[in-house]
């Protein structure tokens, strides 16, 4: 298996929207981060959903794991890191981290992982054509 760092950030500004009464980001709203971070990273190496619907499938969350390390409040900037793990089989597998831009304080770690479905719902155990391609365009050697 080869050692692969396929990666994006992504800066957030934390919105008046995102805070709770206590004024820290509302645990809630990190999960949208991640995403924002999981669709830039898809639109750069070319594996954006609307791709993988067009090949039969969908890409559902199976787990997704969080740590919070520090909190983060109102107008901080934050850079969303994801970076692609390399997995045998038909998954995506992605580890995060938040860091507060100003100091570079972690502030929060994730990871998780998507399965392949067909358009179905047919859970599909071996990697599709499409995601073979992509594998080996993007240099992931098995």
């Amino acid at each position: 298996m080869k050692s692969i760092n396929l990666s994006e950030t992504v800066t957030v500004k934390v919105r008046f929207s995102e805070v709770d009464s206590i004024r820290m980001v509302w645990h809630g709203h990190y999960v949208k981060y991640l995403e924002d971070a999981r669709e830039a990273f898809c639109r750069k190496y070319d594996l954006e959903y609307i791709y993988i619907f067009d090949n039969g499938y969908l890409a559902p969350m199976f787990d997704m794991k969080m740590r919070y390390h520090h909190i983060a409040s109102l107008n901080d900037e934050l850079l969303v890191t994801i970076t692609y793990r390399h997995t045998r089989g038909a998954k995506l597998v992605f580890d995060y981290e938040i860091r507060r831009k100003s100091d570079d304080e972690l502030i929060l770690t994730a990871e998780t992982t998507q399965l392949f479905i067909t358009r179905d719902g047919v859970f599909e155990p071996s990697s599709p054509d499409f995601f073979t391609e992509w594998k080996k365009k993007n240099k992931i050697l098995d």
